[in-house]
């Protein structure tokens, strides 16, 4: 039923705002996975959503890095034009790879995050010391763009808002501190969400779930609707534990979760057959007539 879909796709976005919120990344990482799992796969229409809720997640980081006055304008000036260009590539990509292609691509992503996760939790070592960036430093002219380029057609082709890419990069390559490379992601995936979530969902009708069915912009606004007021609600609650919680046991949890799900989709996707998905609110399901011999028709092409 509905109801039930709406109940458990809000949990979804509360558990996914709850570590977000600890770790300081984009919820669509979570969501995507979990989405995945308990309704079954269809990845085009799980990213449409989760790059709506980026939106306005996105809009709040940005008001308060703005207030605390921590965005560097120069870096997002630098970021955005290619980024832009990046995440309509990006989009314009998974919308021509197949639903189940892409979602092997995101269980491969999700692998490597959490193998990645796991390494630097087992080696102890920081790569990158946090030293203040100051208000004279200039950024590389040509690695910014390029960086923005590059998590631009990553977060539109995952459907992802890119932080957990476009932070470790603006921090490795052009040295910029934590905070400087959180309050400028922010900023520069409210724009790039905005432009991604909006193409994303407009190509929806183009688009088809696994089992062939059309996909509809209402459906992604009903799954996006579900989880943004409780993932909103978990961020606040999850950037609280982070102060009271064991941030290396957290990100343990988190490495081993990404883990067994991107294992998960990569299984649920190489299956010969693949269950039949629940129902989708609004997509009408097919039922054969009563006198129709199924058996005797022989086998359903799609």
């Amino acid at each position: 039923m509905e109801w039930q879909f709406i109940l458990m796709t809000s949990a979804i976005g509360f558990f996914a705002g709850v570590f977000g919120g600890m770790l300081g990344i984009g919820g669509s990482i979570i969501m995507i996975p979990l989405l995945t799992l308990v309704h079954g796969p269809n990845q085009q229409l799980y990213q449409a959503a989760a790059m709506i809720v980026n939106v306005p997640v996105a809009a709040s980081a940005t008001i308060k890095h703005a207030i605390k006055r921590v965005i560097k304008a120069s870096v997002v000036r630098a970021l955005l034009p290619t980024a832009l260009v990046g995440i309509v590539l990006g989009v314009t990509l998974s919308n021509l790879i197949s639903t189940d292609w892409l979602q092997i691509v995101f269980a491969v992503f999700l692998g490597y995050i959490g193998i990645s996760e796991l390494f630097r939790l087992v080696s102890n070592h920081e790569h990158i010391k946090d030293v203040p960036t100051s208000p004279e430093t200039t950024p590389p002219r040509l690695r910014i763009p390029l960086i923005g380029g590059f998590n631009g057609i990553i977060a539109g082709l995952l459907g992802i808002g890119g932080g957990v890419i476009l932070i470790p990069l603006l921090r490795r390559f052009c040295k910029l501190d934590m905070k400087t490379a959180i309050a400028a992601s922010s900023m520069t995936m409210l724009i790039t969400a905005t432009v991604g979530a909006t193409y994303k969902n407009l190509a929806l009708p183009e688009l088809s779930a696994p089992d062939g069915t059309p996909l509809e912009i209402g459906q992604s606004l009903l799954i996006a609707g579900a989880m943004f007021p409780t993932a909103f609600i978990g961020s606040y609650i999850g950037a609280g534990l982070t102060h009271r919680l064991p941030i290396q046991s957290i990100k343990l949890v988190f490495a081993i979760l990404v883990l067994i799900a991107a294992i998960r989709m990569g299984w649920m996707t190489t299956q010969e057959s693949l269950a039949p998905s629940p129902e989708m609110p609004g997509v009408k399901q097919i039922e054969p007539k009563d006198n129709v011999d199924l058996k005797a028709a022989g086998p359903v092409l799609p």
